[in-house]
């Protein structure tokens, strides 16, 4: 796979990243369901060590997580566009909305979680799901599949 770049609408943040996703997950949760104004969010999750250009400037919102960490969400001051989140459960990564790449048909969403908290009619059937948050048997799971795939 070649490097994934992406950005905001307007052009005034944008990304490239060195290596593909940890993985790439639909979330449930209503914080996502705000976040996007839909039924789930797309989340793609990379250590932040492949984040190889991020430029613009961002305005940050921040919130309580479920487990009581802080979630950081930055996105762009012009257009609105989420760009990324860091959460302090897990500061080696950085989480990317899955539409703010330019090609973001070439990831591929592998689980869903938060599932107990879909809107009707709203889950996708992933056989890798969780009820909430993902927990370590979860994640090595999600990390396995992402890696058989590629």
């Amino acid at each position: 796979m070649t490097k994934l770049a992406g950005g905001c609408s307007c052009g005034a943040i944008r990304f490239e990243l060195s290596e593909p996703p940890i993985w790439v997950l639909a979330c449930h949760c209503n914080a996502c369901k705000k976040r996007t104004g839909s039924n789930y969010g797309l989340s793609a999750v990379c250590d932040s060590t492949t984040v190889e250009t991020f430029t613009g400037d961002t305005k940050t919102y921040s919130r309580g997580g479920d487990s009581g960490n802080e979630v950081r969400y930055e996105f762009c001051p012009n257009c609105a566009t989420t760009i990324r989140w860091h959460v302090e459960l897990v500061p080696n990564r950085q989480v990317f909305a899955v539409g703010a790449f330019d090609k973001p048909e070439e990831l591929e969403v592998i689980a869903e979680m938060y599932t107990n908290d879909a809107l009707p009619g709203a889950k996708l059937g992933y056989d890798l799901s969780c009820p909430k948050a993902p927990d370590d048997a979860m994640r090595q799971a999600m990390i396995e599949r992402a890696s058989s795939s590629r």
